[in-house]
């Protein structure tokens, strides 16, 4: 993927072009070396936290406890980051997160 996409659940998955903007399914976190989940159609608790997810990922029935229902929208999380998503976001644009696509 190049750019890299994040979106909610309308967005469709595949490979991010310029051209084909497509939320990437395969990302990877360089900083703790985790899978990226994600959640259709749900948002993260303003109560989540670092401990919260290195804790408890990547557990569904753990996660739950802090998941939102949210239609339209997409969770995402690793062992260190986490994010809501409701439209198609140039992951370039939030330079905090670690994220890349883990090669489809």
């Amino acid at each position: 993927c190049c750019p890299v996409y994040l979106g909610g659940s309308t967005s469709p998955y595949g490979i991010g072009t310029n051209i084909s903007k497509r939320t990437c399914d395969q990302l990877r976190c360089t900083a703790c070396d985790f899978r990226v989940s994600l959640f259709n159609d749900y948002i993260w608790d303003q109560s989540c936290d670092y401990l919260f997810f290195r804790n408890n990922m990547p557990e569904l029935s753990k996660l739950r406890a802090k998941m939102i229902k949210k239609k339209g929208a997409r969770a995402y999380a690793c062992q260190c980051s986490w994010r809501s998503i409701d439209e198609l976001t140039d992951l370039q644009t939030d330079q905090q997160l670690r994220w890349v696509c883990g090669k489809h």
